[in-house]
């Protein structure tokens, strides 16, 4: 590993926590001054003195990350591969497999590992989605006198489950990543004993694009279970009321 690649490996550790800690700050800010506005309406929720005394701790990490910053800047640290255009593990692969008469025992085994932890990562990824289905289809989460508290208790629902299915469909990429490499290998040395023995492909095969079109076709799902889920629990009455007083008393239409 190189010292430029080490230097940016730290950069970019240094602007998630910088990002991290301010985010972390601003909600804390809010929500104290939230309950300070709730039993004093006049007071404000954000001030110059509160925001200077929170940044105070995250000052020292913030003058690091320009520091680091500007001495890449001036020594010239940056990534050289950046500007190459990126190169998918699965295009090569496929473009690979297309040159191939007839797939190897390893290519298949390689093909079925990939499948497996294809499927794996999505039903690990719904298993998520289903509390938050169950969560949203109960209309007691969602008063209509506690919106604060209600959005809240959405972001202490939302934010661990789709991060595990987000991570259980990281993980599963990153552990296809490896027979995909491996099955490209594999259909490398298939076609060079291919070539060998004088076999030659009547057509090369187009890669397979199955991917996007599952992609869309859960996309779409999801949002049809999702407008289900809304009509069943009140939202489509909600946002029907609310469209009605927009009318009525914002325009002027009343």
């Amino acid at each position: 590993m190189t010292r430029t690649k080490v230097y940016l490996i730290i950069q970019a550790a240094l602007c998630v926590l910088l990002v991290t800690m301010l985010s972390v700050s601003a909600v804390s800010i809010y929500r104290e001054g939230a309950a300070r506005k709730a039993e004093h309406p006049l007071e404000p929720i954000y001030t110059r003195e509160i925001a200077a005394e929170r940044f105070a701790p995250i000052a020292p990490v913030c003058f690091i990350a320009i520091g680091l910053m500007i001495a890449g800047l001036v020594l010239g640290a940056r990534d050289e591969g950046a500007e190459k255009p990126a190169r998918d593990p699965e295009i090569v692969r496929d473009l690979t497999v297309a040159r191939v008469v007839e797939p190897s025992d390893a290519m298949r085994a390689a093909r079925r590992k990939q499948d497996r932890l294809l499927w794996i990562g999505r039903g690990a990824c719904a298993a998520c989605m289903v509390p938050l289905a169950i969560y949203m289809a109960d209309p007691a989460h969602f008063p209509l006198k506690d919106l604060e508290g209600m959005f809240l208790n959405l972001i202490r629902v939302f934010l661990p489950w789709t991060a595990a299915g987000i991570g259980a469909l990281a993980v599963t990429s990153a552990l296809r990543e490896r027979y995909v490499l491996e099955e490209t290998e594999a259909a490398q040395a298939r076609i060079g004993a291919e070539r060998e023995a004088g076999l030659v492909p009547e057509k090369a095969q187009a890669p397979r694009g199955g991917n996007v079109g599952a992609i869309q076709i859960l996309l779409i799902v999801a949002a049809i279970v999702l407008i289900i889920v809304g009509a069943f629990n009140g939202s489509a009455r909600d946002v029907l009321y609310k469209a009605i007083n927009i009318c009525t008393e914002c325009v002027g239409l009343g």
